[in-house]
C-alpha cells in the first residue's frame, strides 16, 4: 500500500469539496432527491444533510477507522479524519453488515445480514459460460484487476494440476492460465465455476465465497483495520487457509491449496439477504419522512 500517495491524494480530494458540495445539493434540490444511500464515501453525508434530506451508510468499516491507523507515522491524516468523523456522524441511519469495525462513529446503528451476489448457475453452465474446462480443478486468482503483475506466472504454469483464471487485462489464454476481461458484471458466476478462490480478503469477495460456499486461500492486506475482522468471518464462516505474501509471491502455492482442499468443509447457515433487508429498512425510513 501506498500511504503517502494516498495522503496526497486524500488531501486534494478534500481540497476540492467546496464546490463539489454546492454543486451536489443543487444536484439533489433540483431533482427532488428524497434519501441518499452511501457505501460509503463521506462526503456524501454532509451532503444530504445540507440538502435536507436523509443520508443511509451500509458498511462494515468506516475511513476514519482506516486512516486512523496510519496516524502515528502520517500525522496530517488528522484533519481528514475530523472532517470524515464530522460527516459521518450526519448520518440518519448505518446499516451494519457482519463482522463490522468499531462503527461509533454513526449515531444509529442496525445490523443486516450478509449482503451477498448468488449465481442463478449450475458449476457446469458457469464453466460453460466462461469457456473454462468441464473436469478441472480451478483456481480463481481475485485481486480486484489489481497486482496481477506481481503473481508468479511462470511458477503458476507448471502446476499442470490445476487451471488458473483471473481477470483484468489484456485478456490472454498461455496453458493453464487464463485472464479474462470485462466479466465484472457477471462475476458471481464466475465465482460459480470455479473450485478455490485466492485472494485478499475484502468484503465483497468474502461474501462471494460464504454465498458460493467456495474455499479460500487468502494473504494479508498490510496494515487495514478491516483485515482481521474478515479473517475471523472466515473463520466462523467459510473453509478458509492462509498463506503468506512471501509464499503467495515466490509461487509456493501448491502445498497451501493442498491442504485448503482437503480441510472438512466448514460451512455454517448464514443469512444472505441482506440486500432485501436494506431495501425494506431504506423504504421504512422514506415512509415515515
Amino acid at each position: 500500500m501506498g500511504i503517502a500517495q494516498t495522503l496526497e491524494a486524500c488531501q486534494a480530494l478534500h481540497r476540492s469539496f467546496p464546490p463539489l458540495i454546492d454543486q451536489e445539493v443543487e444536484f439533489i434540490k433540483s431533482e427532488r432527491v428524497k434519501l441518499v444511500v452511501g457505501d460509503i464515501p463521506p462526503l456524501c453525508f454532509e451532503i444530504a444533510a445540507r440538502a435536507l434530506v436523509p443520508s443511509v451508510a451500509i458498511t462494515n468499516f468506516s475511513w476514519d477507522i482506516i486512516y486512523r491507523a496510519y496516524l502515528l507515522a502520517y500525522p496530517d491524516f488528522l484533519p481528514m479524519v475530523e472532517e470524515i468523523e464530522s460527516f459521518y456522524s450526519k448520518t440518519e441511519l448505518a446499516l451494519t453488515l457482519p463482522y463490522p469495525c468499531d462503527l461509533d462513529v454513526f449515531p444509529r446503528r442496525e445490523p443486516i445480514p450478509w449482503v451477498a451476489r448468488v449465481s442463478a448457475l449450475t458449476k457446469a453452465r458457469a464453466r460453460a459460460r466462461f469457456k473454462l474446462p468441464e473436469h478441472a480443478t480451478i483456481i480463481l486468482l481475485s485481486f480486484g484487476g489489481l497486482g496481477l503483475q506481481r503473481l508468479p506466472w511462470e511458477r503458476f504454469r507448471q502446476l499442470r494440476e490445476y487451471f488458473f483464471v483471473a481477470t483484468g487485462k489484456p485478456e490472454t489464454v498461455d496453458g493453464n492460465v487464463l485472464v479474462l476481461s470485462a466479466v465484472q458484471q457477471e462475476y458471481e458466476d464466475l465465482v460459480r465455476a470455479v473450485d478455490v478462490i485466492v485472494t485478499k480478503p475484502g468484503y465483497g469477495i468474502v461474501a462471494d465465497a460464504i454465498a458460493h460456499q467456495l474455499p479460500m486461500l487468502y494473504t494479508d492486506r498490510g496494515e487495514f483495520p478491516e483485515y482481521p475482522r474478515l479473517v475471523e468471518a472466515l473463520g466462523d464462516c467459510a473453509t478458509a487457509e492462509f498463506i503468506p505474501q512471501s509464499e503467495l509471491l515466490s509461487g509456493n502455492i501448491a502445498p497451501y491449496l493442498q491442504t485448503l482442499i482437503q480441510k472438512p468443509p466448514n460451512w455454517p447457515t448464514v443469512s444472505l439477504n441482506g440486500a432485501e433487508v436494506a431495501a425494506e429498512k431504506i423504504i421504512r425510513l422514506l415512509d415515515n419522512d
